[in-house]
């Protein structure tokens, strides 16, 4: 049966109110989905019902909205960790998004990596995986090293080479924003506990997409951005197993995340919210429920699978011109990422934005990687559950006829 037989985008569509509007007179083509995608009603509506029913500070107040806002904000906790699989309660901080997750975890290590220790990241990391890392690096003295996965993503047994009893912590993608290449990140986990290394999973790129079971992979952090997955901005997840939160130091201080202060000392609260420092984004754990809820309501391999027939053709139709240079795999990926031979690709953006089509130009925050493909950035259509083939189509015959007329000039 075809994608297209199991799965309807149309109905789908009629969720997202943002779609409906046209963009310089023509229909909105909203291709630009691994930046960030757009918000269901649900979402929306949780938003505003908190501010209209429920708006004070959770964990303070002693009345009755501080704690209706209160159960609300805890029971979104809730549904975040049944929605990634989360063995226990209290392994879910709530963060500004999938950045500020992964500096939680590299200021909060600092304290357990010495000189002599040894940092393993991929070379498709995109700069959020990256920097962090290497700014920790700088601070401890310990060594920063790439492994160099290829373009495909493929696991090879040269690999198992980078990792020894130096290896302090392995921090690794599960999916490229920049090609949408899936890493083998079972075996990268696996390698790093047959050394006794931490593990971080980037998973921005793959939430919205792919079903995630934390408990399955067996990582220590695995994190994460809502509005990569039709959640609001500023809101994010790091998963931690126990033992692996509470080895962190709180990178921020101040109210929520103590138990008692004197001016001699502090005493932390306990997990999770000694690494919450201050008032939280309330409506934003709560749209972020809202958004894990709407995801669970349909069919998730389905979903997938129509993603991936989408990039599939736009990729059929593109694959054979001779310009034209494909990065991202012609099969399992809901992305596809190109170049074209002597046309930029700012170019091609502005001319696609000219008929309504929103697509992604640039690095992708992905400098290395795009040193890697011998480029300075590619051109990147991603799709979601609410695109069509229609729009797939669309793009892909739009961008033939952009290279057409910009080559002519």
């Amino acid at each position: 049966m075809s994608p297209s037989m199991m799965f309807d985008p149309y109905s789908i569509r009629q969720e997202f109110p943002i779609l409906q509007q046209p963009a310089y007179e023509h229909e909105l083509t909203y291709l630009d989905n691994a930046a960030t995608t757009q918000k269901p009603s649900r979402v929306l509506e949780r938003i505003l019902g908190y501010y209209q029913t429920a708006n004070a500070n959770v964990h303070r107040g002693a009345h009755f909205l501080s704690d209706r806002a209160t159960s609300q904000f805890e029971q979104a906790r809730q549904t975040v960790e049944r929605f990634i699989h989360a063995p226990e309660n209290g392994q879910v901080i709530w963060t500004k998004g999938t950045t500020e997750a992964i500096n939680t975890v590299a200021y909060g290590i600092e304290h357990l990596i010495d000189p002599d220790d040894e940092i393993l990241i991929s070379s498709l990391e995109h700069h959020a995986n990256l920097v962090p890392w290497q700014q920790l690096s700088f601070r401890t003295g310990a060594r920063l090293r790439i492994i160099p996965f290829t373009s495909d993503g493929k696991w090879q047994a040269e690999y198992a080479n980078y990792f020894s009893d130096r290896t302090k912590i392995v921090a690794c993608t599960q999916v490229s924003n920049a090609i949408g290449v899936q890493l083998p990140i079972k075996e990268v986990i696996q390698h790093a506990k047959n050394v006794g290394a931490m593990t971080l999973i980037d998973g921005a790129q793959a939430i919205a997409h792919y079903p995630v079971s934390v408990s399955e992979l067996d990582c220590d952090f695995y994190v994460f951005s809502g509005h990569k997955m039709y959640g609001p901005t500023g809101i994010g997840v790091l998963y931690g197993k126990t033992d692996a939160l509470e080895s962190l130091l709180p990178c921020q201080t101040g109210g929520e995340m103590v138990l008692h202060v004197t001016y001699q000392a502090t005493e932390f609260n306990i997990l999770p919210y000694r690494l919450e420092a201050g008032t939280p984004n309330i409506e934003g754990a709560l749209g972020l429920a809202a958004a894990c809820d709407f995801l669970q309501q349909h069919d998730q391999e389905a979903v997938l699978k129509w993603e991936q027939s989408l990039a599939e053709k736009a990729y059929s139709i593109l694959e054979n011109t001779t310009d034209i240079e494909i990065f991202s795999p012609k099969k399992h990926s809901t992305l596809i990422s190109l170049s074209v031979k002597n046309t930029h690709i700012m170019d091609l953006n502005g001319y696609l934005d000219s008929k309504g089509i929103a697509v992604r130009g640039g690095s992708h925050c992905a400098h290395p990687l795009m040193a890697q493909l011998g480029v300075s950035g590619t051109l990147r259509a991603s799709f979601a559950c609410y695109n069509t083939m229609e729009e797939a189509e669309h793009f892909a015959n739009t961008l033939l006829e952009a290279i057409e007329l910009l080559q002519e000039d």
